[in-house]
């Protein structure tokens, strides 16, 4: 199996720029559990008594995870997976600096490594971790990363965030347009 974060993957569409969504049409391959992926550390798992049906994992501190889990009504479930031995959605968060998108690539790596038992990957949120456009030297990678994930989404920075709670604030487009594709997953298919 081709490793889909090393070579060149699928394609943004350009109706948002550097904020656009994957396109569907052309993706890189997605790795499934249990992809002969090896991973070392990673998140680690969390054995909730609760039931969710979607849970939002952040792949690192600061991710936003809980204000995406309010924002979408989901379990919020920090940086940990959810209860592997129950069958669940999963969305990751990271942000798009360096650092998130490592992350985010390794919470990639040892879900495909099928260390994280039932659990669907439903996508990636990334989240911009400053305003403006992102370093363009960061592109290939975040691409790549994509690459680890069904469906991504990228989300422009949020200022109002920065003085209110994410979930008491007006909602930005990008932010609806998440919202409104994570209601729809497992409708169409």
């Amino acid at each position: 199996m081709r490793n889909p974060w090393a070579g060149s993957g699928g394609e943004y569409s350009s109706a948002h720029g550097d904020r656009a969504v994957v396109s569907g049409s052309v993706r890189p391959p997605v790795w499934k559990p249990g992809a002969q992926v090896v991973a070392a550390g990673g998140l680690p798992i969390a054995f909730a008594g609760e039931y969710c049906p979607l849970w939002v994992v952040g792949a690192h501190g600061g991710a936003g995870a809980t204000s995406w889990a309010r924002l979408l009504g989901a379990g919020d479930a920090g940086v940990s997976w959810p209860d592997p031995s129950r069958s669940t959605r999963v969305v990751v968060v990271a942000r798009t600096h360096f650092a998130g998108l490592r992350a985010a690539q390794d919470a990639g790596i040892q879900w495909a490594s099928g260390q994280v038992g039932r659990v669907e990957l439903v996508g990636l949120i990334l989240a911009a971790d400053a305003p403006g456009r992102s370093p363009k030297e960061l592109a290939p990678f975040r691409q790549r990363v994509a690459g680890a994930f069904p469906r991504v989404w990228l989300v422009g920075f949020q200022s109002a965030w920065r003085t209110g709670f994410a979930w008491d604030v007006p909602l930005s487009r990008d932010v609806r347009k998440v919202l409104k594709d994570m209601s729809l997953i497992g409708k169409d298919e």
